[in-house]
């Protein structure tokens, strides 16, 4: 299981997975989710609920999120 850490100050970012490459997040405080979009290779999406210890899997990888502060 990879790990992704969200700062909730930040509604879009980056991040680097071992595993995966690079993604990009945005939050979308209206509807309480969280759209998350692998930017390489084939680009894959999700959207799931905006809360801490959600689990999403993404071509055959776990994502667990991690909301911060």
């Amino acid at each position: 299981m990879e790990y992704v850490t969200i700062s909730k100050n930040k509604t879009r970012d980056t991040a680097t997975i071992a595993r995966l490459g690079m993604l990009a997040y945005r939050i979308f405080p209206d509807t309480g989710s969280i759209n998350i979009q692998l930017l390489s290779g084939a680009q894959e999406e999700c959207t799931i609920p905006f809360k801490d210890g959600e689990i999403v899997r993404l071509r055959d990888v776990d994502l667990r999120i991690n909301i911060v502060d």
